[in-house]
């Protein structure tokens, strides 16, 4: 903070030739405008650099959060925290406080105080003087209907779950609370919420598929259909739970594990075993076989086969996993310099990219508050166990983004308590200019994010997220490790 202020008061005018042009531009014109600035040339930069300065002089806190935006895309994050921390203090009921103080909400765990927390909440910063970010206040309702339902209060469950405005986070919020629901036996009140929540999707990918927020809207569909079809199952109403898996079925292709796994169920306990068995080596091929759906799949065998060789076929189905991915991964390689680096592991030792010249290197950036990067590390450590005898293969988990002052801490706790091999290292922010410099430099924009680097030193693939499943994950990562190496 000591360190923006002269900055600030020193960089706060504009001309007056350029304030009228400003005038004429539009607000997405304008902010169109600003980030071509932040991605042109040093002239441009600094022009920007100047023009946000000049915004902290407003009286719209909105400008003050334009300037802090601007900044974290010049990549100067020092100062936009500190134009944050500013405007939280100018603005004591604006966006900034309103934002942070809505973490109390979802911090509670009793349901009574989480909603007398909403209630002060939303009395300090009513939704109508703010009403440009409705998606926040749903958030701030659905924790707390989230919380009736878990502790089985069914009416302010429901209550909550109807509360919810935005017109493309509503089949959202019913899902989420049929589910939490469901686990206290409300099956009836359960469907009718499913069934809200699969009429509101279909309208998202037909009829109103041009509205705001449509894509997301439309992409629970097939999930609400086969989540539907589960609860006719449990009812033995078998054919009518077919109805709804066809309809997930023709929704997207390739058809997801989630939807063939359930069509196997249901099959079986309709001793349609051919089919049921079918619909599981999909499974298997797609790489989602895990312990329990494996036991749909040796039921739909031994009654389909008759023989003991369930283990070889299973097998069999994996090794054309491995010739997929490859075939995909080779259409995805790419050839690009990575960047260097030298880092801290948890346990103070430096170590450096360079350290590994002329290995393949499987870099892997994560962070212990990332749920899919945590979820994904069964299947990472199962590839090292694949190349474990292979010393030209290295692994490195950098950590990065943290969100905790402990974080070196943290993220040795984490992966020692789940007996994780892994070798690693801590992109910190840089306290000069607020940025984690690693992730940056490889121009990271969400983790999981894995990139594997050749011997050379030259990325070969860029791969994010995780689709869950280990077997499809391990044959994606030697997929890109095999052909790095070509």
């Amino acid at each position: 903070m000591k360190k923006l202020l002269p900055v600030l008061l020193g960089g706060c005018l504009l001309t007056a030739a350029h304030t009228h042009a400003q005038t004429k531009i539009n607000q997405d014109s304008l902010m169109r405008y600003y980030s071509r600035l932040a991605k042109g040339s040093e002239g441009d930069k600094a022009l920007l650099t100047q023009q946000m300065y000049a915004l902290t002089k407003s009286k719209k806190e909105t400008d003050w959060l334009t300037a802090a935006n601007m900044f974290y895309q010049l990549k100067k994050n020092s100062i936009a925290d500190s134009i944050y921390k500013v405007a939280g203090e100018k603005f004591p009921a604006g966006i900034v406080v309103r934002n942070k103080s809505v973490e109390t909400i979802y911090n509670e765990n009793d349901p009574v105080k989480k909603e007398t927390l909403y209630k002060a909440w939303i009395k300090k910063f009513p939704q109508g003087k703010l009403n440009k970010d409705v998606i926040i206040y749903d958030y701030a309702r659905n924790s707390v209907g989230s919380a009736y339902a878990a502790a089985d209060n069914l009416p302010k469950a429901l209550e909550y779950a109807n509360s919810i405005e935005s017109p493309f986070w509503k089949g959202q919020g019913w899902a989420g609370t049929a589910a939490g629901i469901l686990k206290h036996g409300h099956t009836a009140e359960a469907k009718v919420l499913l069934k809200k929540a699969i009429k509101d999707a279909y309208e998202f990918k037909t009829t109103r598929k041009e509205e705001e927020g449509a894509g997301f809207a439309a992409m629970g569909y097939p999930g609400y259909l086969s989540s539907y079809a589960q609860l006719l199952f449990d009812d033995k109403e078998y054919d009518s739970a077919l109805v709804y898996l066809k309809r997930a079925e023709a929704a997207e292709t390739p058809v997801r594990p989630q939807v063939n796994e359930m069509y196997a169920r249901v099959l079986l306990a309709k001793g349609d075993y051919r089919q049921a068995y079918q619909r599981m080596s999909e499974v298997v091929a797609q790489g989602k076989l895990n312990a329990v759906n494996k036991e749909f799949l040796a039921t739909a065998y031994a009654k389909v086969r008759g023989d003991k060789g369930l283990e070889n076929y299973i097998d069999s189905l994996k090794g054309g996993l491995d010739e997929k991915m490859r075939q995909e991964f080779a259409k995805q390689i790419i050839k690009e310099p990575a960047p260097g680096f030298t880092l801290k592991d948890v346990d103070g030792n430096t170590v450096s990219l360079a350290d590994y010249k002329g290995k393949t290197v499987v870099l892997d950036f994560w962070a212990t508050w990332c749920g899919p990067c945590k979820a994904s590390f069964p299947a990472m450590k199962k590839a090292m166990e694949k190349y474990k005898n292979d010393p030209n293969v290295k692994f490195l988990f950098v950590h990065t983004w943290e969100k905790e002052e402990q974080a070196i801490a943290s993220a040795k706790k984490f992966v020692t308590s789940n007996n994780y091999p892994f070798e690693v290292l801590m992109d910190l922010k840089d306290p000069e200019t607020g940025l984690n410099k690693v992730v940056d430099s490889y121009k990271v924009t969400g983790i999981p994010t894995k990139f594997v680097i050749d011997g050379k030193g030259n990325i070969r693939f860029r791969f994010t997220g995780f689709s869950g499943g280990d077997d499809a994950a391990v044959a994606e990562v030697s997929a890109m490790v095999s052909l790095a190496n070509q």
